[in-house]
């Protein structure tokens, strides 16, 4: 299948790396890809208000026709050819704004669709990425719904559980394939269409070498950590790693999304705001240990984070509490219970030889080689193929 249709409903493109957007990334190179930016996973209040304006700025660079935001910051090497900042309301379980996004969402997205007719029978397909996007099935003549599944919904912090799970089961129902990126996400679809497909790495850039940035902190013992900086952290227990080895370095890169975060007090834990995702590299490529200090909650039992890979890619020891995505990968990574184990196993990897961290460099990348993103898109367009012959021949 090459030159297909996409129409992917996902978060906001370029507002934060995501595995939908590494795959499509990857399908630009064989397919045509159109986006459509989030309608909300939650009602809008008063703690909304930022995210309201970038909504607003979203809009105001809309161009006539087809609703694109146009913001070159957000812009990347391969990106879609359409980026749709739609009008809707964000009010999950509602039907009736489940009608009147419905008639909104389908006429922006075919003023954007219009602009690029293609010529010849080539499938549409339909990919929903959240569960609101599902007012627009059977409105857009896609050959097959596909429902990805990246975070458990009922767990996620900052959703309305309840609306949210009444699109997702309704969405479930429609869809005609779906993945999921955690077997804990798979026990609650229905097997016979339901896929594992975790997420995937661009091995050759988070295995580069790189010269520290000016900004880098001067320690010699690093350890570092990217990502959003929230409750699914660990506080109790960075703080208690940062108090037990004050020699060390503890870089945290990330937009930080709780109040009153004390965290940085500590004079050897460093923030630095988020940047664009293939900048990382130039900084977790020259820390000594990375560190996943995940709390236990169900959201991080379903979890199967960006990150995991692109630290095993990287090479470098890694640290993190256990949860289920983690233990695969368990031969290559130091897996603590409690606090107390997590700082023991600090000390082991800071004090690995260099022919140590050699051998821990090359396990690490061979457990991740055939897990790049074109191999997860070769993946998905296998099983749209098989799944559309069948859909077509009944």
């Amino acid at each position: 299948m090459k030159n297909a249709q996409w129409i992917v409903f996902g978060e906001d493109w370029g507002r934060h790396p995501s595995s939908t957007q590494h795959l499509m990334k990857c399908m630009t190179n064989q397919h045509q890809v159109y986006w459509v930016n989030s309608i909300g996973l939650r009602r809008p209040g008063l703690r909304d208000g930022k995210r309201i304006l970038e909504k607003f700025k979203q809009l105001k660079h809309a161009t006539s026709n087809d609703f694109n935001h146009g913001n070159a910051q957000q812009v990347s090497e391969k990106q879609p050819l359409g980026i749709l900042a739609p009008v809707a309301i964000p009010w999950p379980g509602s039907y009736i704004a489940y009608v009147i996004n419905r008639l909104l969402l389908t006429y922006q997205t075919r003023a954007l669709l219009a602009k690029h007719k293609i010529k010849g029978e080539e499938p549409r397909i339909l990919w929903l990425s959240l569960p609101t996007g599902r007012c627009v099935i059977g409105s857009l003549e896609e050959d097959i719904v596909v429902y990805y599944a990246g975070d458990d919904f009922s767990a996620l912090n900052g959703v309305d559980h309840k609306q949210v799970s009444v699109e997702e089961n309704e969405l479930v129902k429609k869809a005609d394939i779906i993945f999921v990126a955690s077997e804990n996400i798979a026990r609650h679809m229905p097997q016979e269409k339901t896929y594992l497909l975790p997420h995937g790495v661009d091995l050759k850039h988070f295995s580069s070498v790189c010269k520290r940035p000016h900004n880098y902190p001067e320690s010699d013992l690093v350890v570092g950590y990217y990502g959003s900086i929230t409750s699914w952290l660990d506080f109790e227990l960075i703080s208690f790693l940062a108090q037990s080895r004050p020699d060390v370095t503890f870089l945290f890169i990330g937009r930080i999304e709780i109040t009153d975060c004390e965290l940085f007090e500590y004079n050897n834990i460093i923030h630095l705001s988020d940047m664009p995702h293939e900048q990382l590299i130039q900084y977790a490529a020259n820390g000594q240990v990375s560190l996943i200090p995940f709390v236990d909650n169900e959201q991080i039992r379903a979890c199967n984070p960006l990150k995991l890979r692109e630290y095993l890619a990287i090479g470098h020891p890694i640290l993190s509490t256990q949860y289920p995505a983690v233990m695969p990968f368990r031969d290559c990574i130091y897996v603590a219970d409690d606090k107390y184990q997590m700082l023991e196993q600090l000390n082991t990897a800071l004090l690995l030889s260099n022919n140590k961290l050699e051998e821990l460099t090359v396990r690490s990348r061979k457990m991740v080689e055939s897990a790049t993103w074109q191999a997860r898109c070769e993946l998905v367009t296998t099983l749209l193929t098989e799944k559309l012959a069948i859909k077509n021949s009944l």
